[in-house]
Parts: C-alpha cells; structure tokens; sequence
C-alpha cells in the first residue's frame, strides 16, 4: 500500500473516532513530514522499515534540536500504520511515552540517575528533555562502541562522537556535552570542547505584507468568524505570545481595572505584563459573554467540543491560524504558520518603527536583548546600510 493511501485511511479513521480536531490537524502535519522523508529517499510504499526509520528521525532539520512532543507523535504515527498492515485495522489506545533504554546495566543506571539530576535541578520540562537526550544519544554511542562507564570518557573519545552528529545538531550537543560533564565534575573534558566553535546560522525571517495584513484583519472581523480564534489571533499580532502561553492564559490573568495581561512565560519563566489594548480586550470580551462554554474552568480559551476542555497544545493555535490565513487568501510560500509566525511579525514590526531592542526584549519576555537580535534580519532594507564600504575593491586594491 502506498503512503499516501495508508496515510488518507488514517486521518479519516480519526475523524471517524471523533478525535478532536486539533489532535488530527497534528497527525496531518506528521503525515505531510513523513510524505517529505519518504520522497527524499525515493520510497512510495509504506514498509516497517521506512516506519522504523523515519520514527528515529526526532531532530529538526532546521534547528538541530530534540523534541520529545515530536519524537512520540511519530512513534505513535507509525505505530498505527503498522498496525493496519498487520491486522487491516487501525489499533487505537494507550502508548506510554518514553525511549527505549542502554542495553548495558552500568551506562542504563548512569542515564537513569542523570534523569533524576536533572529533574531535581530543573523545573523546566522542555529543559529536563533536551539535557536528558543529549545524555541519551551519548550513552547510546558508548554502547555501541563499547565504552561502559563515564569515568572511561577521554576527550578522543568526545571529540569522535561530536564529529558523528549530524551538522545541525553539533550546537546543541556542545550544549548538551557541557551540562554533562559539569554534572560529572569533568573539568579536563569541559575544557576539552572549549575551543569548539559552531556558527549560528540566521536566516531573513519573511513577515506579513501590508496587503496580507489588511487581507487578515478583513477576515478576522468577518460575519461569522469565531470570537475565541478572533481573540486569539488578535493577542497574537499584538503581543507576539506564544502559542504555548495564549492556551495557558486564565481568566485571572487579566487585570481589567489596570487594563493588562500579566502571565509568566512557560519557556523562560519570566513575568510578562503587557498592555490589555481596547481592539484585544474588545475581542475577549466577545467571546467570553457570547461564545464561550459555560463550564468552570479558569482557563481563558476552551475547546469548541464536549467536555470544553482547555486547549491542549500548541497544535490548537496552529490550526486556528492556519485556517484564518487560507480564508484570508495568505499562502505560506515558505514560510513559518502558526502564532510563531505572528510572534516575528510582532518583533520584525517594532523593529522597522524603531522602537529601541530592549522595550522589544521586554515585551517578548526574552532573558536579555541578544536574544531579540534575530529579528533585525528582518529589515533587509536597512541591512544594506550596515554594509562596510570597501571602495579599494573597485579601484583594483586587491591583485
């Protein structure tokens, strides 16, 4: 059976079990992920062993980064398609999280105790995740090469297992590598990986147009648009939240006496105040006193379906901005969709109007204004102007 095929009998027999749109709007994007690795290697029909493959592909391309919300969607992914090739049905039910463990007692026991470190250490989720796998992926190639203890590390050895990874990882394993030997008290090995450098790479990030900025807000004030997507998409091109913080805001976070948002950052921890302007409050207003669900919950933004829970990921916002930009006539050609898309457009505006990188920082919620430094790749017009005069170059300077 070609992808294709398995890949349309599986969405529709979600839709058919009633899962919630978000849910299936996510196992779309896994699909159209696993249609794009199986193109690049020339595969057309589903087989385990593509399934296998493409379930250990769990870094980004374009980030380097792990992601454990990715890594278990795929193996569930693949895990249903596998089960309609052995019994022509698709087997729906629990699937615990989790990656499978050393083979090796000794490194299974480090790895285990580096997981309770961490957990200890960090409160962050998102955090634990990526230092827990960055030990993962080292452990996993100590045992393939037969080194069974930590104390064994030399720096040849580190030094092999960095030019192993693939180009886009290399940042974040030199991350990953310092908060391991740190942990271990490894300052020979600290020292060892000091004098590796890996650039950053910044790519221009396209923003809205004016004309696709007036396309959206036409749409959004639309007869018969929903008022929970309005309010949302509204935070979004006025705030530059993230998706993660819009589905987490609670009715208690705004303040409208003092007319603010205050809600503290999931990503950084950082307390965020922004502004509550008339436009956003408006919006929210609609659409807690004429369609919000009648149920107590304190979150703000609830699921149109019964039992009204509260937005479950970040899928939610993705689907609702996407479906907002296709009936705005907004194509992607290339670019990010999703609140990520609107938190750029937020940054890349206040950029091009001047307002100063810290006030930027500020209202992002970013740890410290170099963070905030990607989105002056935005202004290509003014980069030109950061252009080093090297007039010796045209007058034959250089032989």
């Amino acid at each position: 059976m070609t992808i294709e095929e398995i890949g349309n009998l599986l969405i529709k027999a979600l839709e058919h079990k009633n899962y919630k749109e978000s849910t299936v709007c996510n196992y779309r994007g896994v699909l159209r992920r696993f249609k794009a690795f199986c193109d690049e290697r020339g595969v057309t029909e589903y087989s385990s062993k593509i399934g296998t493959e493409y379930t250990n592909a769990v870094i980004s391309s374009k980030t380097g980064k792990y992601s454990a919300e990715r890594h278990f969607s795929q193996m569930r992914f693949i895990r249903f398609l596998d089960s309609y090739v052995e019994d022509n049905v698709f087997v729906f039910g629990e699937m615990k999280r989790g990656r499978a463990k050393p083979s090796n007692p000794n490194l299974r026991c480090e790895y285990e105790k580096f997981q309770r470190f961490l957990k200890a250490k960090y409160d962050k989720v998102n955090t634990t995740q990526y230092y827990e796998y960055g030990m993962y992926r080292l452990v996993q190639f100590m045992d393939e090469t037969g080194v069974e203890d930590l104390k064994f590390l030399k720096p040849d050895f580190i030094m092999d297992y960095f030019r192993q990874t693939h180009e886009v990882r290399k940042r974040a394993v030199l991350c990953e590598l310092r908060c391991i030997f740190r942990y271990l008290g490894r300052k020979d090995l600290i020292d060892a990986i000091a004098g590796i450098h890996v650039p950053r790479k910044k790519r221009i990030i396209p923003m809205l147009t004016d004309s696709e900025q007036k396309s959206l807000q036409t749409t959004i004030t639309g007869e018969g648009f929903p008022k929970r997507d309005k309010a949302i998409i509204m935070i979004g091109l006025t705030s530059g939240m993230r998706a993660i913080d819009v589905i987490n805001l609670k009715l208690s976070d705004i303040n409208w006496t003092n007319e603010t948002i205050s809600f503290r950052q999931s990503k950084t921890g950082n307390l965020v105040c922004l502004p509550l302007i008339l436009s956003v409050g408006n919006a929210i207003v609609e659409y807690i006193t004429e369609e919000r669900p009648e149920v107590r919950s304190e979150y703000l933004f609830l699921s149109e379906t019964i039992p009204h829970l509260p937005l479950q990921s970040h899928s939610s916002c993705y689907g609702i901005v996407k479906r907002c930009f296709q009936k705005a006539g907004i194509e992607k050609s290339g670019r990010i969709f999703g609140m990520h898309m609107l938190r750029h457009n937020v940054a890349s505006t206040m950029i091009r109007n001047e307002v100063p990188i810290e006030i930027i920082a500020a209202i992002l919620g970013h740890s410290t204004p170099d963070t905030t430094d990607i989105y002056i790749t935005t202004d290509e017009k003014r980069l030109k102007f950061c252009v080093l005069p090297l007039p010796f170059l045209s007058e034959g300077g250089i032989a």
